[in-house]
This record gives C-alpha cells, structure tokens and sequence, in this order.
C-alpha cells in the first residue's frame, strides 16, 4: 500500500449525533441509558425519540422501551447540577400506532364470520395489526406535541431536595452574599 492509498481516521468527521433510538429484543438496555444520557449532555436543546419496530404481540419490544425511557428518566433526574437550579426532568411524548398485517376475514368470508368463528373456538383469526410504539424525550415542552393525534403527554418529574441539601445550598448563598457585599 503505497501513501496515496492510506487513509487516515483523524481527518474524518465525526458522525453527527443520533436523535433516534431503536429498541430491540438483542439490545442492552444499560448501553440505550448510557447513549440517552449522553445525547442529552451534548444536545440540550433536541428532543431524543425512542422507538420500536413493529413485531408480532409475541415479540413485542414496547414493555422494553418502556423500561428504557423510565431508566432514563429517573437516571437524567440524578445528573441535574442542584447548584445550578436545574430540578425538571425530562417531557415525554408517547405514540402507539400499529401497522396493518393482513387481513381479518377469510377468504369468502365476512368480519362476523370470522368473528363468529374465533368465538366457538373453531378457528383462530389472523394477527392483524403488529404494534409499535415511539417515545420523545425533551428538556423543553415541543410547540404542536400536545395537539398531535394519538400522542399522549408526561409532565417531568421534579428532584425534590432534602432538607440538608436545601439547609446547604441557603447557606452556601449567604456566603455569596457576604463575600459579595465585602467586594
């Protein structure tokens, strides 16, 4: 290989930051924390979305992704600088849709039938429709989010200090203050 042909990993981009994540059944769930976390360090001001794949009911990865967005917002929560004032946690915005996967009625048949049938125990209908689920996470409200049709709203949790913590941070204002007035 002569120089020409060598290629050099430093004069390269770095990837821009992914503002989405898709939630598997192989995944880690503490490596889709980790990467949440450090999203919302680099990129205060984006919104962050979570999602699944649509998978047949047996293979559902929503009870999944549901466990990851709490892990993240309970771990965000603890990463908040008190000093600095910042106790809101984060706004969440979920989504169920669901995509169609055949059909119900049998050939030459009806809905009722089918239905009908379903309910002697004859026969079992078709899966129909695979569900999914997508979940944003933002520091900030997102202008047009509550009005979205089929999307439903989470207020951020709030990081209550304790009394030690509130007794400190009085106290380490006061001597701001003192320190300031000496100057």
């Amino acid at each position: 290989m002569n120089s020409e042909e060598t290629v050099t990993t430093d004069s390269q981009p770095a990837a821009p930051p992914s503002d989405s994540i898709r939630i598997t059944r192989q995944g880690k769930i503490r490596c889709w924390v980790k990467h949440g976390l450090e999203f919302f360090q680099e990129n205060p001001d984006k919104p962050l979305t979570l999602h699944t794949s649509p998978a047949d009911v047996a293979q559902s990865t929503i009870p999944r992704l549901i466990s990851v967005v709490e892990i993240l917002k309970r771990e965000y929560l603890k990463t908040l600088d008190v000093w600095a004032g910042l106790q809101t946690g984060l706004h969440q915005y979920n989504e169920l849709q669901w995509e169609k996967r055949g059909e119900i009625a049998a050939e030459g048949e009806d809905r009722a039938t089918t239905i009908e049938r379903a309910l002697e125990g004859k026969k079992h209908p078709k899966l129909t429709l695979a569900p999914y689920m997508k979940v944003t996470l933002c520091r900030k409200a997102l202008p047009g989010m509550h009005e979205k049709k089929g999307a439903t709203y989470q207020t951020p949790q709030t990081r209550r200090l304790s009394k030690t913590t509130k007794a400190r941070l009085k106290k380490k204002a006061k001597q701001q203050m003192v320190t300031a007035g000496q100057k």
